[in-house]
């Protein structure tokens, strides 16, 4: 593990620019999301076209909204970003829980105190039911924890109502929607979580190794700030402040 920082380049930190690009992104990413389900109600595109999309789409909207979490707090985000309306689950967290629990994911990395503990357990098919499963785990794990506050319950309800306006509103092409969202959510969280954290029996945080072929088709799908904060995750977990662009560099930096 590399733990001397101090070479680093301040220019390497993430700046203001860049929380409006991952603020821009989340938002936008998030309106693909469900632009594409519109055009798929109104029957301009067939339903299977969600597949598709919701791979790149779900997986690009959750490495900028994850960006943004080390360095907005929920007060100082927007109102769509502040109720994280991705429609997974009838009862999920906001980003204040979610900034909250990834903070402390941080901090308490791989130990029983880290409160995404539950999905690095065991084996990797446990990992990848828990992974699958984890909104709701996240959601009754809080509430066990922390309790249900008013701000907490105010965007549970939004969310509800609009979980359940659009099973409403897309009657079974709903399923079009949600097994691939949340099939793709599950996966991302499976690799960014368990893979990237686990090496056999041994917890900790590993870098992930693509091949030429492989590091350019990720790009192509999921940008290359996703490439950069899977290849260089342990540099992410010591320093979360480096922009995602520069993980790589920060890396050329500490091995000289």
């Amino acid at each position: 593990m590399i733990t001397d920082y101090s070479a680093i380049p301040t220019t390497f930190l993430a700046t203001t620019a860049d929380v409006i690009r991952y603020r821009t992104q989340s938002l936008l990413w998030l309106a693909a999301i469900y632009l594409h389900t519109v055009v798929v109600l109104i029957g301009l595109l067939p339903p299977w076209s969600l597949v598709l999309s919701m791979v790149v789409f779900v997986v690009r909207w959750m490495l900028s909204t994850h960006e943004l979490l080390h360095l907005r707090s929920a007060c100082e985000v927007d109102p769509i970003t502040r109720l994280l309306p991705l429609l997974l689950t009838p009862l999920q967290l906001g980003y204040r829980e979610y900034r909250i629990i990834h903070l402390r994911h941080h901090r308490y990395m791989a130990t029983p105190q880290d409160p995404e503990y539950f999905q690095l357990r065991g084996g990797k098919l446990r990992g990848f039911i828990n992974a699958m499963s984890a909104p709701e785990q996240s959601y009754f794990r809080w509430i066990a924890q922390q309790g249900l506050d008013a701000q907490l319950l105010r965007g549970t309800l939004m969310r509800l109502v609009l979980f359940l306006a659009l099973v409403g509103a897309s009657g079974l092409t709903f399923f079009w929607y949600w097994v691939p969202l949340r099939l793709a959510y599950g996966v991302s969280y499976f690799s960014f979580f368990y893979c990237l954290h686990r090496r056999g029996e041994a917890y900790g945080v590993y870098p992930q190794k693509f091949s030429p072929g492989t590091a350019r088709l990720f790009v192509l799908l999921f940008g290359r700030d996703s490439l950069m904060a899977t290849c260089h995750h342990d540099i992410h977990h010591a320093h979360p402040h480096i922009a995602a662009r520069h993980l790589a560099a920060t890396r050329n930096v500490l091995l000289r």
